[in-house]
């Protein structure tokens, strides 16, 4: 799995787009807390902050996210750390840029602080990502004062922000978490489920189910549900339920496809619609029904542990029940298989490292950050 922090990096670099200022001096911006912020990832960070700002701009009629001045001026809804914020669109993109470059100077700091190291597998992968990011846009990065360097430079920040949080949290750390902590969060964070998917879409034309072909394929899919529920109490607390669910899916998926408007169906090809693997919360998070609700989780505990649910998720029809994840696997695998501590302990890192970053000295330089002022922007170059 992507570690958070580098997922961040990466969003950041390649928001850029098209965009920028052809301007290369000064240097930097100042520092923050002694780490000198440099202007390529001021720049960087300000692009950024305007992407949000232009999604977020309540922009009159004909009025474009492309349209600088008009982005600037707008009105701007939005949400910096968990500050719900209203106002204009220069003011949105100071606040977040000044938020964004905090966080890179609290990372650099808390790097040195604690004497770490980066891999050489970490810094290649830095240098790779750079390079690729280089070859796509490095016209665009580069008339907007943004080399390859400054790239690489923001990803090794992620990659940092990684290693600090292992040598605080990680096994060996100053705060390691312990196996009674992980498997809680396996219990109470996680769902461990299996699943049975009979599609409403035909990816041969990309085209969804009909009404009536819909609730031809929810009918198929409650017989579907009879028979896994049928077959529950032999398998539930079995490591491998895949007999069961392959039958089930070998038996229906071909009337499914069938009603689909394809005869060709190989059953065997069921085993590409079965499942049984760990959710973590940024897994099921993609399944937010964006009412406070989620469309697995909701109906896996109102069935509780071992029962057979139907749940339309749009795409397709899925059968599935929970069951306990330590009985499927042993900690030590699902340690080594998932990226459990970043999902732990990420977000909540992030915004140690967010609130330390705003707490340090601030030596900045307005008259380099006005050179690199937001209404320089360019979306087309």
């Amino acid at each position: 799995m992507k570690k958070k922090f580098i997922s961040l990096g990466l969003a950041l670099a390649m928001l850029l787009g098209v965009a920028g200022c052809n301007i290369t001096t000064p240097a930097t911006v100042g520092s923050i807390g002694g780490v000198e912020i440099p202007a390529g990832i001021y720049l960087l960070a300000q692009y950024n902050a305007y992407s949000t700002a232009a999604s977020n701009a309540d922009l009159a009629t004909g009025e474009t996210s492309n349209d600088v001045s008009a982005v600037l001026k707008a009105d701007v809804t939005g949400t910096i750390g968990d500050e719900e914020v209203t106002t204009d669109g220069a003011d949105y993109i100071s606040r977040l840029t000044l938020r964004t470059i905090e966080y890179y100077a609290a990372v650099e700091a808390k790097f040195d602080e604690l004497g770490a190291t980066l891999e050489d597998a970490a810094t290649a992968e830095a240098a790779e990502s750079a390079d690729s990011m280089w070859e796509s846009n490095g016209d665009l990065y580069e008339a907007n004062g943004i080399s390859k360097d400054t790239l690489e430079k923001y990803l090794l920040n992620a990659q940092k922000a990684q290693v600090c949080m292992e040598m605080i949290y990680g096994e060996n750390g100053q705060q390691p978490v312990t196996d009674a902590e992980y498997e809680t969060f396996l219990q109470e964070e996680c769902r461990y489920i299996d699943s049975v998917y009979l599609p409403l879409v035909d990816y041969s034309t990309y085209s969804f189910a009909s009404s009536e072909q819909a609730a031809a394929i929810d009918a198929i899919a409650d017989q579907c549900l009879s028979d896994l529920q049928a077959s529950a109490s032999a398998d539930v607390d079995s490591t491998d339920a895949y007999s069961s669910m392959y039958m089930a899916a070998s038996e229906y998926l071909p009337q499914v496809m069938e009603v689909m408007g394809s005869t060709d169906f190989d059953a065997s090809q069921s085993v590409y619609y079965i499942g049984s693997q760990l959710y973590t919360p940024s897994n099921l998070s993609s399944y937010d029904d964006g009412e406070g609700g989620n469309l697995l989780t909701d109906a896996l505990d109102e069935a509780g542990y071992g029962n057979w649910v139907k749940v339309n998720l749009g795409t397709a029809i899925a059968l599935v029940r929970k069951v306990e994840p330590l009985k499927q696997g042993s900690l030590s695998t699902y340690k080594e298989t998932y990226d459990l501590l970043g999902e732990m302990k990420s977000d909540a890192f992030m915004d140690e490292l967010y609130a330390e970053g705003a707490a340090m000295e601030h030596q900045l330089d307005e008259g380099a950050m006005n050179t690199y002022k937001a209404s320089n922007i360019k979306r087309e170059v």
